[in-house]
Formats: C-alpha cells, sequence, structure tokens
C-alpha cells in the first residue's frame, strides 16, 4: 500500500476561510504596489540626476557666456577710449589751425605747443 495520502485526499483539513484569500490577494496587491513605488523612485532618482546635469551645464555656459560679455566689455571700452582720444586729438588739432589762421590773418605769430 501507500503510506503517505495526498493532501487534497485527507478529509480532516479544514479549506481555509474567505478572509485569508482576502488577505493573501491584499497582501500580493500591496507587494506589486510597493515594486512599483521602487521603480517610480529610481526612475524619479534618475530624472533629477539628469536634470541636475542639465542645470550644470547650463550654468557653466552661463558662466562662460558672462565672461565672454565682460571680455567684450574690456575690449569695447578700450576701443572707445581710444576713438575718443582720436577724437579730441582732431578736435585740438583743427581748432590750433583755426586759431593759427585767425592769427596770422591779424599779422600776428603763434607758437605751437608739442604736447602730442
Amino acid at each position: 500500500g501507500q503510506l503517505f495520502k495526498s493532501s487534497s485526499a485527507m478529509p480532516g483539513k479544514p479549506k481555509p476561510s474567505a478572509g485569508v484569500d482576502s488577505y493573501m490577494q491584499r497582501t500580493e496587491q500591496l507587494r506589486i504596489a510597493n515594486e512599483r513605488v521602487a521603480e517610480l523612485a529610481k526612475i524619479d532618482n534618475i530624472t533629477r540626476w539628469s536634470q541636475s546635469g542639465k542645470k550644470a551645464i547650463l550654468s557653466a555656459s552661463l558662466s562662460r557666456s558672462a565672461a565672454a560679455a565682460q571680455e567684450e566689455l574690456v575690449h569695447l571700452n578700450h576701443e572707445l577710449k581710444t576713438r575718443r582720444r582720436a577724437k579730441l586729438r582732431e578736435f585740438y588739432e583743427e581748432c590750433e589751425e583755426k586759431y593759427e589762421k585767425e592769427l596770422n590773418e591779424k599779422g600776428l605769430a603763434f607758437v605751437k605747443a608739442a604736447y602730442k
């Protein structure tokens, strides 16, 4: 004969109640939901990391742009000063020529100073 009987053939074993089945289903639902939450948290972390990288790149780009703009302003300021000096020199030379011409018309002498 057979020494062991299958569990389905045991007449004395009670069938699990509906409450236990409901509890097991709910536990499985919670396990699946927790896995989904963990998956979404991982995606969130990856997204945050990616965004922080983009922010760092943008920040570095803005910093380089600001430095380039500052350098350009320095060069433009130098160029502006050079042009102003040239225009002033031209203006003073014109004034000097005009004054010399007026004095010569009156028969007077004009002494030029070496300021250049």
